[in-house]
């Protein structure tokens, strides 16, 4: 099942425009609801027989991994977050609107950038609840990729590991329509993709489909009325710039 939303107006707008959410300055151990920093290197019995899973969106974010594992207790709730540095790839806008009215992450192969993202280490049934709330909403399909350059802070190096990527493609930037548009809560290193805040992004979609509403009023239209929600996606993917990650093989969708 997919993770509650709140209620009021105002929390859904602040849910909506809150993403990708903050995450640590580093890596960090999440359970119980808490979060405790890893410092040093990395205890190799805490990764011991675990998925590393990319996140390069809101998994990244412990107040999302909460949404998703807090019914989670003890041993079944913990999960090793590791910072990392990605290269020749960038984390960019997904071509749709989310349930919750964000609009969301995937990654883009983009030569010479070298983006932050987090490695979210997970048991097998961590994997699957985590592929309810992705894979379940029909947005994104879960894989493998190889021939990675991928530092983690406190580890060895992964030259392969899983990401969940979008099924929608990347949102086009109307300047640049070849382009996807990068997003600006994510840090990195000589990036060629113009980011912008989530805001801002939603501001592209508000301009070029619902410019007769107020931004606020498209975001809360689109979070109460699913039947609306598609035909926007749909309107993105016809603009959509087709996603490419290399030594990608798809696994669940």
């Amino acid at each position: 099942m997919p993770w509650a939303l709140p209620d009021s107006d105002d929390a859904l707008l602040r849910l909506a425009k809150g993403y990708p959410y903050a995450a640590p300055a580093g890596s960090y151990l999440y359970r119980d609801g808490d979060t405790a920093a890893l410092s040093g290197a990395l205890d190799p019995a805490l990764t011991e027989g675990r998925v590393p899973v990319i996140a390069h969106g809101s998994n990244r974010a412990p107040e999302q991994i909460h949404r998703k594992f807090g019914h989670l207790s003890g041993p079944d709730s913990q999960i090793p977050v590791t910072r990392a540095w990605l290269d020749d790839h960038d984390v960019v806008y997904s071509a749709h609107m989310t349930r919750y009215g964000s609009i969301s992450a995937t990654l883009h192969e983009a030569p010479g950038t070298k983006v932050q993202v987090y490695v979210t280490w997970l048991t097998e049934a961590q994997v699957e609840r985590m592929h309810e709330t992705e894979i379940g909403a029909g947005n994104y399909g879960y894989g493998r990729v190889g021939g990675l350059t991928l530092a983690v802070e406190q580890g060895p190096a992964l030259d392969a590991a899983y990401v969940y990527l979008s099924v929608h493609g990347c949102l086009a930037d109307p300047e640049k329509a070849d382009a996807p548009l990068a997003l600006s809560a994510v840090p990195a290193e000589q990036r060629v993709h113009r980011p912008l805040d989530q805001e801002a992004a939603l501001s592209v979609l508000h301009a070029a489909h619902h410019p007769d509403d107020t931004l606020d009023a498209m975001i809360l239209a689109n979070i109460k009325n699913p039947p609306q929600r598609r035909l926007l996606v749909q309107a993105l993917q016809r603009s959509a710039v087709p996603w490419s990650v290399p030594g990608f093989e798809l696994i669940a969708r």
